[in-house]
């Protein structure tokens, strides 16, 4: 069986209501995506909600949602870039076609319940890694399919921290993907829950951070990932990648060319800021394939200014697992 996962940063989705909802609710159902993990979303659960009772006509009236805000970072120095910034209270989101998923079911003491999504930290007990370097805590979320399996995904939304170009800024970013592929990934991959369901298990979002490519022509200085990471289970060393490097994210406009966008200014890509994050030895997904979806071109005419102005300033990615 086939399953589209894709991640999206929707650039402060809930600050405006210039956006597009109708052209992103085109993109999530011709793309044939089963489920969205969202970055940047505000004003709590409103964003969402409009995104999917506004759009029946391309029936997104069968999803589900679910979002959350992190708690805010204990690092002084992130929480004054947030606030000038004016990124406090930033959240995550997760779209779901209820055709294909449904939240996880357990019994406990006899009784049927789901699995709630959640923030990733101490409280969660879902992993041991100390979370409150993040500026944003990455979000959990434990889907099963409505038909086709006994197995359930695992999901980690992630916006990593950016702050400014600066090394200090860098390091702060590469830190928290570190803690990312190294503690959370393995814990959350590794951890069982009484079921023996079968677990795949995907981190996803935005990195702030590059894979090496030469398509990147980017200005800051160091702002690579590594690919690789391994970690042992006490028994065997076990490989995590992190793939995806085609361009995501759309060049800015000159500020001080006087015009509001001249031809060919503004257009085009920068970095390949958007990935996932999964283990071929523990998630073994029978294929699996992953690529960006040309928004710009396919959804809105080749207008980058269009695009960046209502839709986001990211280009969605997706994985293709077959299980």
């Amino acid at each position: 069986m086939l399953y589209k996962i894709a991640s999206f940063n929707t650039k402060k989705l809930g600050r405006s209501s210039k956006r597009d909802f109708e052209k992103i609710a085109q993109m999530i159902v011709e793309e044939e995506l089963d489920v969205v993990a969202l970055q940047e979303i505000y004003s709590g659960d409103h964003s969402v909600k409009r995104l999917l009772e506004q759009c029946v006509k391309y029936e997104l009236y069968g999803w589900d949602f679910c979002c959350a805000v992190p708690k805010e970072t204990g690092d002084l120095g992130k929480m004054s870039d947030m606030l000038e910034n004016d990124s406090r209270s930033e959240g995550y989101a997760y779209l779901w076609n209820k055709k294909r998923f449904k939240l996880l079911e357990f019994t406990k003491l006899g009784k049927r319940s789901v699995f709630e999504p959640r923030i990733i930290n101490s409280l969660s007990r879902d992993v041991a890694a100390d979370c409150s370097l993040f500026a944003r805590t990455p979000y959990y979320i434990r889907l099963q399919p409505v038909h086709g399996g006994f197995f359930e995904l695992r999901l980690i939304d992630v916006h990593i921290y950016f702050g400014d170009r600066s090394l200090s800024s860098v390091a702060k970013r590469k830190l928290e993907f570190d803690v990312l592929t190294k503690e959370i990934y393995p814990g959350i991959s590794e951890r069982r829950y009484g079921q023996n369901r079968a677990a795949y298990t995907i981190a996803m979002g935005d990195y702030n951070l590059n894979i090496f490519s030469p398509l990147v022509r980017t200005q800051e200085r160091n702002c690579y990932l590594s690919q690789v990471h391994t970690y042992s289970d006490g028994r065997e060393t076990v490989q995590v990648l992190t793939v995806q490097d085609q361009l995501t994210t759309l060049k800015k406009p000159n500020p001080n060319s006087g015009l509001e966008t001249a031809r060919g200014e503004g257009e085009g890509y920068a970095n390949n800021f958007d990935h996932f994050t999964y283990s071929p030895e523990r998630s073994k997904f029978v294929k699996v394939s992953y690529q960006t979806v040309d928004a710009v071109q396919k959804y809105c005419g080749g207008d980058f200014a269009y695009y960046r102005e209502n839709i986001s300033d990211h280009l969605p990615i997706v994985m293709t697992v077959e299980i």
